[in-house]
């Protein structure tokens, strides 16, 4: 547990990290809000959000390619984190475009009710469930991705990553566990806590990214060095 007790804490850390954990949050903040924008909302809300995931990705990378202990990176090349986030959106997108598809498809039938309900269920337990399985991949996938000179492809190599993630396979649940619950935490708090639940909700999201970032940095380098 002391690895994810490090990852927990590496926010936290370095020089200036109150001002780089804020300047974040506040970015998840500002596209969260320009999310209410009635029809084009939700494409200002992604556009400046990916600037964030981009500086996540940054640390994720860092941990995955240098030595663990890397300090938080400053902002700045926003055009370069502008790009990296993009990558990371088009990747999980690919991962998640399935669960997401049977998902909204159960919410229609179970809307629809009568019989078609009953149908809904079983689209939204399914979607559920590989929306579950993409999660838990979706971090070794940056890894092969962030590995192979940032290849798109290269993040779909499930044989490879299946493998990879077979090594570490312990340190690798117990993250993907963890993110799970503290989002499911951060999905209650959003939900049961009017106007200060998302302002928490942007937050910890930011934070948790970052967190993931330097856990899975870490294990996934470990598990790249074993296949050398």
């Amino acid at each position: 547990m002391g690895d994810l007790e490090k990852a927990l804490r590496y926010p936290f850390t370095g020089e200036g990290w109150r001002a780089k954990l804020a300047f974040g949050a506040v970015l998840y903040i500002l596209g969260n809000l320009l999310g209410f924008i009635p029809w084009v909302g939700w494409i200002f809300s992604i556009l400046v959000m990916l600037i964030p995931l981009g500086y996540a990705y940054m640390v994720f990378r860092n941990h995955l390619r240098g030595p663990e202990g890397s300090p938080l990176p400053p902002w700045g090349e926003w055009g370069n984190l502008f790009t990296r986030g993009l990558s990371v959106f088009l990747i999980s997108l690919g991962y998640w475009i399935i669960p997401g598809i049977l998902y909204w498809l159960g919410k229609f039938l179970w809307d629809s009710g009568g019989i078609a309900a009953f149908l809904g269920v079983l689209f939204l337990i399914l979607g559920v469930g590989f929306s579950l399985v993409a999660f838990f991949f979706l971090p070794m996938a940056l890894a092969f991705y962030g590995r192979d000179e940032e290849s798109f492809w290269a993040a779909f190599r499930w044989s490879g990553i299946v493998e990879r993630i077979w090594v570490v396979q312990r340190e690798y649940f117990v993250g993907w566990l963890a993110s799970l619950i503290f989002f499911v935490v951060l999905l209650l708090i959003n939900a049961y806590f009017l106007y200060l639940g998302w302002i928490l909700y942007s937050m910890g999201i930011f934070y948790l990214t970052l967190a993931a970032a330097h856990y899975f940095g870490r294990v996934c380098r470990v598990s790249m060095e074993s296949q050398r």
